[in-house]
């Protein structure tokens, strides 16, 4: 947890925010030891973020060994892979005290028909990851283009939008899927499984957890 009543650290925040320009010469007068606990609980606290999945975005794409997009860009793809296609990244973190399993899933916000169209025509690989109290636990890599895949959204919002009719500026919330929607995928790949997996059987659908095993 950061020790929000730590001077040295309240210095850091409020320099950060309000003349940032000083913000360098104050880190060089602060320990190396503090600067490096201070450095790993923000990092920490980023990466559990429940409001923001940058970080975790960042190193599913690292890891993959895709290129991302620039940091701080919101609206378009995630990243572009070693052939050039666009990347959707859809990386999903619990607390281990929450009661949640992983279960290989994702949500799309603010999901349309033009949306899925268009991902369909640009080719997008699709890039889903699992983390437990910011721990990576796996990665999984199949194409958007997976019929079964396109199915699962497509149903979702033709039950959302009336007889299929879209209002301009009326999006379906969250289009969301699992592990199921693209587990005969031929060309699932699994990118990375923790070597730690078995530790976290417990945060894991069974159907899943038998998946990344066998893959190990």
């Amino acid at each position: 947890m950061l020790e929000y009543y730590d001077e040295d650290f309240k210095k850091i925040l409020n320099i950060l925010f309000t003349d940032p320009e000083r913000l360098s010469s104050l880190l060089d007068e602060i320990d190396k030891e503090s600067l490096n606990r201070y450095f790993t609980q923000v990092l920490t606290l980023y990466a559990n973020d429940v409001n923001s999945s940058t970080m975790r975005e960042l190193i599913t794409l690292l890891q993959t060994g895709y290129k991302p997009q620039f940091l701080g860009v919101k609206l378009g793809y995630n990243g572009i892979t070693t052939t050039g296609n666009p990347c959707e990244v859809k990386p999903v973190n619990i607390r281990s005290n929450s009661g949640k399993k992983l279960n290989g899933g994702g949500n799309f916000s603010d999901f349309t028909y033009e949306r899925l169209d268009r991902y369909q025509k640009d080719g997008v690989v699709m890039l889903v990851s699992g983390f437990v109290d910011a721990h990576l636990i796996y990665i999984l890599e199949f194409p958007f283009s997976y019929p079964e895949f396109g199915q699962r959204l497509s149903r979702q919002l033709e039950r959302y939008f009336r007889r299929g009719k879209r209002k301009p500026g009326q999006f379906l919330r969250s289009a969301q899927f699992c592990f199921r929607h693209y587990k005969n995928c031929p060309e699932l790949k699994l990118i990375y499984v923790s070597p730690d997996l078995s530790n976290y059987k417990q945060f894991l659908t069974a159907e899943l957890f038998n998946f990344l095993r066998g893959r190990e």
